[in-house]
């Protein structure tokens, strides 16, 4: 993250109340008492999409899915948008408004929107709105395309996406600026809409890094659609979302880009990473570090998948069914990392647009603080301990479920293993940077 103004208030690293080595022992007790009772007590996959809890009425149902409202969603996507657009273009409240609405307010904002409401942004994402008008004013119907989309393509496309864009925040040169996020924003949608036209409107929801990635996530989402040909609005187990994930190219590369976000964003702010990076050229020492960190985390989900094959001799567990076990580790280390972030963003874009004009802030030496009300610090550190350890714990789970599901009887449990050791890695990593001194 690379806000220009500071954050008053905001948990850093190493500024929690909450010591790290307690931290650290309650993380892998919670993981290894998981696996044990996951063990010992769940034997058969008990998680379906076709499952729901209950049904919701037929008149909501029906509204939901009324065009109108669509249309209506359609053009508040589009107004959002250009809103952004234009905060970004003018600099109005304040320069660094536009950024924080793009890095924050979408981008982190998109996690529990997500979560809680479904694939929001495919029903608010503004390039397909100017896709269909592009091709109403051609006659040309929005699904068709000059060719078909090969299957293999899968989401790849969405994990380059998601990768040039965690490049963009992290790492390009002028990262912080209003014109290089315009450019980046340009250039993307520009792409997107010669995709769109080449492979129709379904490129979408396999090309388009933003709605692919707010689909993945609403898989956790309690609210979901029926499998009985009627595509009823359900209340569901959240698993059992998640376990109708399917297996396709790209998905355990976009897991790994997911994972490596917030892993060198935290790396990055800390000694040692100054350390190694002392000298060296800024934009091309972050590049080099967000790349090795999403290889670092593709190959150990790689490894664990080849691992767990030789020991279940031959089974099909792989990494294409590992990787949604993970989405949960990464919606966890997003909340960690920004939920204090979220809310002062916020509140600010309440106070400019709908309050005060500006963002409220006072003067901290020589540094323009935005001063907004935030839970207390043990308040703050409880979540981000408790958000990244529940997130590995349901990835356990889901990683459980998955297993048993895939390998042989009487194989079942030592295949996991490695999965399980790296999950206890990545919680041992994470909240060490997320408390590093």
């Amino acid at each position: 993250m690379v806000p220009s103004l500071t954050l008053a208030h905001v948990v850093g690293h190493g500024s929690g109340p909450i010591p790290r080595t307690y931290a650290l022992i309650a993380g892998v007790t919670a993981l290894y008492a998981s696996f044990e009772a996951l063990r010992l007590r769940w034997q058969e996959p008990r998680f379906d999409e076709r499952r729901v809890w209950r049904g919701f009425p037929e008149p909501l149902s029906l509204t939901a899915d009324h065009p109108l409202l669509r249309r209506t969603l359609r053009v508040v996507g589009a107004a959002l948008a250009l809103l952004t657009l234009t905060v970004l273009t003018t600099g109005y409240g304040g320069h660094d408004l536009g950024i924080g609405m793009i890095y924050v307010l979408f981008w982190v904002g998109l996690v529990p929107a997500s979560l809680l409401l479904g694939p929001v942004w495919r029903l608010l994402n503004p390039l397909r709105s100017v896709h269909e008008v592009v091709c109403a004013l051609t006659r040309v119907p929005p699904d068709a395309g000059l060719r078909r989309l090969p299957e293999r393509v899968g989401v790849w496309p969405a994990a380059v996406g998601l990768l040039c864009f965690g490049w963009l925040e992290l790492a390009a040169p002028g990262r912080g600026s209003a014109s290089a996020v315009l450019l980046w924003l340009w250039v993307y949608g520009a792409v997107q809409l010669i995709a769109a036209t080449m492979y129709g409107s379904r490129w979408f929801e396999r090309g388009d890094t933003f709605e692919v990635y707010s689909s993945l996530i609403a898989a956790m989402s309690p609210l979901g659609r029926s499998h009985d040909g009627s595509r009823r609005l359900v209340l569901r187990n959240p698993f059992n979302g998640l376990a109708g994930v399917r297996e396709q190219p790209g998905l355990t590369a976009l897991v790994s880009v997911m994972l490596a976000l917030t892993a060198f964003d935290s790396f990055a702010n800390t000694g040692a990473w100054r350390a190694v990076s002392d000298g060296l050229p800024t934009s091309p020492a972050r590049t080099a570090g967000l790349l090795g960190t999403a290889l670092l985390m593709l190959g150990l989900l790689r490894l664990s998948a080849w691992t767990a094959r030789h020991l279940s001799r031959g089974a099909s567990w792989g990494a294409g069914l590992m990787a949604p076990s993970l989405v949960p580790v990464a919606v966890g280390y997003v909340f960690a990392h920004y939920a204090s972030v979220l809310m002062v963003e916020a509140q600010r874009f309440v106070d400019v647009f709908f309050v005060s004009g500006e963002p409220l802030t006072v003067h901290h030496g020589d540094a323009t603080v935005v001063a907004y009300a935030l839970p207390s610090a043990i308040v703050l550190s409880l979540l981000q301990v408790v958000s990244v350890v529940a997130g590995h714990v349901f990835g356990v789970i889901a990683a459980h479920d998955s297993a048993v599901g895939a390998l042989p009887s009487g194989r079942r449990v030592l295949p996991q293993v490695p999965l399980f050791v790296v999950m206890i890695a990545l919680t041992l990593g994470g909240l060490t940077l997320l408390l590093a001194a």
